[in-house]
């Protein structure tokens, strides 16, 4: 992957991927748990792709945020900006947890398993809120390093 896209780091580009990717697959995932029609069908597998796309814009904003740190020494002694760094570091196994919640509610709509399929609606919003939180603290995190005067491109 480039470092820069348009003389500017590509973290700082693909980070709105995420930042609005992340709570549209959370309320899509929310809306399925809550509506059982959408569990089958296209409805359903739209959802599982939105939510796969969100591992993925996940994905790469983690290793352009890696790229952006390593390529920039000085990051290192920055607390602001290590805790940005840290809290990224986690924020792609919630995004799979959605992605897996989802899958499984999915599953378990289509052979017909009611009291599993209560249990995985009821993960799968769990989930989704907590993915929509860590996206929020970790979004948090970066932009307080980023307006604090650390980050310049």
């Amino acid at each position: 992957m480039t470092y820069k896209i348009f003389d500017l780091p590509t973290h700082i580009l693909v980070i709105h991927l995420v930042v609005v990717g992340i709570p549209v697959a959370a309320l899509a995932t929310i809306a399925m748990a809550v509506r059982p029609q959408w569990r089958s069908g296209k409805v359903g597998l739209a959802i599982v792709a939105v939510d796969a796309l969100a591992v993925v814009g996940t994905y790469i904003a983690r290793i352009s945020g890696e790229q952006f740190f390593n390529h920039n020494p000085g990051f290192k002694t920055l607390k602001q900006i290590v805790d940005h760094k840290n809290l990224g570091m986690t924020l792609i196994w919630y995004i799979v947890g959605l992605l897996l919640a989802a899958v499984l509610l999915v599953l378990a709509e289509k052979y017909e398993r009611p009291p599993l399929t209560t249990v995985f609606a009821i993960i799968a919003a769990a989930v989704a809120v907590a993915a929509v939180v860590q996206t929020v603290r970790v979004g948090d995190a970066g932009a307080r390093a980023t307006w604090s005067g650390y980050i310049t491109k």
